[in-house]
């Protein structure tokens, strides 16, 4: 009778193991800069697609200035060698004149800038007459460019015209 207790107790400890390690959370020092603003606020459908060559997954992440965050196990996820491409894909909401604009933004990431100590993505809106004439954009059917800086990385996919 002891022994069947014993092994109740271990399966126990394992389950809530295991569920812990399902609950852990990854935060990533991670600021979004649009337009020369740091977004506060409003951001919203925030969440990572990754892309195996088998499958998609979107991994729901939380923001807010300065952290995103995920679980442990979708990072880990994140970071095998089984993904190909990661794009982080929000919605931004910007007033002005009493009128709400929204921009859809995705941007690729690569796994080397989500290892580093911080990120910065800076994003700039290429219907706003500041970036108009400056920049191009990233494809056709995206009115906007944008640059990530990190201690050991940097990247700006702009283009002067």
């Amino acid at each position: 009778m002891k022994k069947y207790y014993v092994q109740i107790w271990l399966i126990l400890i394992f389950l809530v193991k295991v569920n812990a390690q399902d609950v852990a959370t990854k935060n990533l020092d991670f600021i979004i800069v649009i337009d020369d603003n740091i977004a506060i606020g409003s951001i919203s459908s925030l969440n990572i697609e990754l892309d195996s060559e088998k499958s998609k997954k979107q991994v729901t992440v939380s923001y807010y200035p300065g952290n995103l965050s995920l679980s442990s196990l979708d990072y880990n996820t994140l970071l095998s060698d089984s993904i190909k491409t990661i794009f982080l894909n929000f919605n931004y909401y910007e007033y002005s004149n009493q009128n709400q604009e929204i921009y859809n933004y995705e941007i690729e990431l690569k796994k080397e800038w989500l290892k580093d100590y911080f990120n910065i993505l800076r994003i700039y809106n290429l219907k706003k007459k500041k970036y108009k004439g400056k920049y191009r954009p990233i494809s056709v059917g995206k009115n906007y460019n944008y640059e990530i800086t990190s201690p050991s990385h940097s990247f700006k996919l702009i283009e002067q015209k």
